[in-house]
């Protein structure tokens, strides 16, 4: 099974949101794939914020024993792609040793996902939406490609 790291600055609001996202729709897109998070600058095992469980429980994933974890406490090798939640992210990856080719970074826009933190639960909301919309299309294009790989191997 291929695992994805989801990195942001705390690991208390968007990569949680994101890892629990994540693993809920790669179940029904039925994607084999894991998701987990990290944080840059945190401390280990923190709780995640009060209003990303609350923003993710609304959509029927329960996020509430999360616990932060540092990026630096991360196998590279163990994952197969990193998604960030702004271009400042992946840069610090990249001089983490983070391969380019691995990276992704979630956009809204033209930015990353905002951060939520310090704000009331309808910006944690955003965030999340943002977030979801990002996965989506991201299993969207794993499927196409997936089903362009296997068209091109009965074709040979």
């Amino acid at each position: 099974m291929e695992k994805v790291l989801f990195v942001c600055t705390g690991n208390t609001c968007r990569s949680p949101m994101a890892e629990g996202i994540f693993n809920k729709l790669a179940k029904e897109y039925n994607i084999d794939a894991v998701a987990e998070s990290a944080g840059l600058a945190t401390e280990d095992n923190l709780p995640v914020s009060e209003n990303a469980v609350i923003a993710c429980e609304e959509i029927g994933i329960d996020i509430s024993n999360h616990r932060a974890r540092k990026f630096s406490d991360c196998n590279i090798d163990d994952y197969v792609s990193f998604c960030t939640m702004s271009f400042q992210h992946a840069e610090a990856l990249i001089n983490c040793g983070v391969p380019r080719n691995k990276i992704k970074v979630m956009t809204g826009a033209d930015h990353g996902v905002p951060d939520p933190y310090g704000f009331g639960v309808g910006i944690y909301r955003s965030s999340r939406d943002i977030i979801k919309r990002s996965i989506e299309k991201y299993f969207q294009e794993l499927k196409k490609q997936q089903a362009e790989n296997n068209e091109d191997s009965q074709n040979e």
